[in-house]
């Protein structure tokens, strides 16, 4: 074994600025060396104690063993500098001390250097066992992170194994079921439904692997797929773990969602349009006792005023022409559970009349009906507009705002949390490359400084987008400037929060009759002609249908 390495790192940094210097070497090289006494060699070498040759002598050589596994590997050479012979008698006591901690540092450097040749080779052997293992089979350690994986187990989840490398398995498997397999006692083989990343599961038995200390890593083997039972079929509610982003803004809001999910009390969700309000009541649903219970969402400013009443509330049969049969309303498909009211800022004061008699007295009466039933249900509210403002021009009412209002809770748009946009993106590409059979996209510098750049005024669901049309129309691995949409090429900002453009509807500013008319004869008079012009006017529909029916009469 050469030690040239370690005799210059030791004479440069042990003792440069001492009167001596050492060599290391081994026995078959010192038996050869003129000028070394071969008996003390011998000697040094079975008896493994640290001896020196003619210790009244100025220019004596001292001999230091390194020892490994209880043997003599090599012996360190301690000798004066030239014309440092005086100062090395001097200080030899010093000297001495500091050969054999020398002695001590070369001893755990080779044994460092035998264990990681080891471990490599152990590890090399541990990948090929594991990749001999026909079942989509991973290790993971006890912080829950993938420390190894076959390649079958990698094709399931369509990632490199080497992107899987070190990821969170609560990913995968929910974060409760996680800790529940870590607190179960170690005769336990738990069997938990892993989810693919479009929706498919797997059956997991997840064995834990010990040693005299305790529990070292988790083996994972994933078995039968899992088959849903059609009740069972829907989608899966988001959780907190799958907002994503690092940045303290949203940490901070996600907190406070989390500390008031487990009670019943009325939460509003603020924030502008597309920052992800009803992922967060999903989470929040999830996250309380209702969990096991209906989570039923309704956007209030996409239902015309009319068709609202009995989406909420329900109808009898008979109860108006076309009602063949009985249905009931959103309140009471949520029954024992949670009802999001998505834009409830467009809801009129006739239905604001009524939703705030179900939350005082818990009971509502089906449209058609004078029967009163019982509703328990948790509601969770959203807008992206001033209430107070409305409020105070009797367009929303006060009494219904306290009652819905109780926890409010800010959603931070796009704009304030920039940290968490390479961590959106990236999630982005990865969902649609898979969605559209796309391979995975790499993002040149310039273009990431330019979404970076951009204040992205339509939150995330127009990051969404943005990404989609480049995943969509990128041929090659990197996206570049070419390949986002005309604005963003030209590198325009969106316009600054102090001066964006306010959304129009008629209770901020009178519409012009001549102008809705002219829109509607030139889009149609359909539901679809009157979507598109309740957008070009920058309205909802509801509030489209709301001044039609105040100009018609």
């Amino acid at each position: 074994m050469p030690y040239t390495e370690f005799e210059q790192s030791l004479n440069e940094a042990f003792f440069s600025a001492t009167p001596g210097f050492v060599e290391i070497k081994e026995k078959d090289a010192l038996l050869q060396c003129e000028g070394l006494d071969q008996a003390y060699i011998k000697e040094i070498f079975k008896s493994g104690v640290s001896m020196d040759a003619g210790r009244e002598k100025a220019g004596a050589v001292y001999y230091f063993p390194i020892v490994r596994e209880m043997k003599v590997v090599s012996v360190l050479l301690l000798r004066p500098k030239q014309g440092e012979k005086e100062r090395f008698a001097r200080d030899i006591q010093y000297l001495k001390l500091l050969s054999e901690l020398a002695c001590q540092w070369v001893a755990e450097k080779l044994e460092r250097e035998s264990w990681q040749k080891r471990f490599g080779e152990i590890h090399l052997e541990t990948r090929k066992l594991i990749q001999s293992i026909t079942e989509p089979f991973c290790l993971v350690d006890q912080d829950g992170r993938i420390q190894e994986m076959n390649e079958h187990m990698a094709s399931l989840f369509r990632k490199r194994r080497t992107t899987l490398m070190g990821e969170k398995i609560t990913q995968y498997i929910t974060k409760e079921k996680w800790e529940s397999i870590k607190s179960g006692k170690e005769k336990d083989e738990t069997v938990v439904q892993v989810p693919r990343i479009k929706g498919e599961a797997y059956f997991a038995t997840i064995q834990p692997v010990k040693n005299k200390q305790g529990i070292v890593s988790y083996m994972i083997l994933l078995k039968s797929k899992k088959t849903e039972k059609p009740e069972q079929a829907g989608r899966r509610l988001y959780h907190f773990e799958d907002i994503l982003g690092v940045s303290e803004i949203l940490k901070q809001t996600i907190q406070s969602a989390k500390r008031v999910s487990k009670s019943d009390v009325t939460i509003m969700l603020r924030g502008e349009s597309g920052t992800g309000k009803e992922m967060f009541a999903q989470a929040i649903h999830h996250e309380s006792e209702r969990k096991d219970q209906p989570f039923v969402a309704l956007n209030c400013a996409a239902i015309p005023e009319n068709l609202l009443e009995s989406e909420l509330f329900g109808y009898e049969k008979g109860a108006f022409t076309g009602a063949e049969k009985e249905k009931p309303g959103r309140f009471e498909l949520a029954n024992h559970g949670t009802l999001f009211l998505d834009e409830i800022g467009d809801m009129s004061l006739y239905l604001q009349a009524k939703i705030l008699r179900v939350l005082q007295e818990k009971t509502l009466e089906r449209i058609g009906s004078n029967k009163s039933r019982k509703i328990d249900v948790r509601i969770i509210t959203a807008t992206h507009r001033n209430l107070e403002e409305l409020i105070r021009k009797g367009e929303f009412r006060e009494d219904l705002y306290y009652r819905i209002s109780v926890i409010p809770i800010y959603i931070p748009p796009l704009r304030a949390r920039k940290e968490d946009l390479p961590i959106l993106i990236e999630h982005f590409i990865q969902k649609f490359s898979k969605d559209l059979n796309r391979d995975s996209k790499n993002l040149a510098a310039e273009t990431l400084d330019r979404l970076m750049q951009y204040d992205w005024p339509g939150n995330i669901r127009e990051l969404q987008n943005v990404v989609r049309h480049f995943v969509e129309l990128q041929i090659g691995d990197t996206v570049t400037l070419e390949s986002l949409p005309s604005s963003l090429q030209r590198g325009a900002k969106s316009f600054p929060p102090s001066v964006k453009p306010k959304r129009t509807n008629h209770y901020q500013t009178r519409l012009e009759k001549r102008k809705v008319l002219e829109l509607l004869e030139r889009n149609g008079w359909s539901t679809e002609g009157k979507k598109k012009t309740a957008a070009d006017l920058g309205i909802s529909l509801a509030t489209l249908y709301r001044y039609l029916k105040k100009i018609q009469g």
